[in-house]
């Protein structure tokens, strides 16, 4: 191949400010870039039972939940304006981190729903995002 055809300017790649784009592309790993900022996890630093532990993203917030209501406990229409798998949250708490919640069955008209309550001791320690 010649030097001048491998070295030479494609029509895309010569559009202006073409270059920048694709360095903000190949830097965040996107196909495109994107004019969205990226968005920060919530993290949560805990001590349990079993001593400390860190929970990110979404199921950090459903422990957070669980926390702030204590005895009350929480259900999936109180918090659905952002856990909308609440019951997969419970259980990678569950699973993962070996904190015991309770599920109380809560009879209604039309069907029953569930009542999660934090049956663990647990306290946050540090929060962010």
């Amino acid at each position: 191949m010649d030097k001048l055809e491998r070295d030479a300017p494609k029509a895309v790649g010569a559009a202006k400010g073409a270059d920048i784009a694709c360095v903000r592309a190949i830097a965040t790993g996107a196909a495109y870039p994107t004019t969205r900022r990226p968005f920060k996890r919530r993290v949560i630093e805990a001590r349990g039972a079993a001593g400390a532990f860190t929970v990110t993203g979404q199921t950090a917030k459903a422990l957070e939940a669980l926390v702030e209501r204590g005895a009350a406990g929480v259900t999936s229409l109180e918090v659905s304006s952002w856990a909308l798998r609440l019951s997969a949250y419970v259980h990678d708490l569950r699973h993962d981190y070996g904190l015991t919640i309770e599920t109380v069955r809560e009879d209604h008209e039309g069907g029953w729903h569930a009542r999660y309550r934090l049956a663990s001791p647990v306290t946050i320690e540090r929060r962010s995002a």
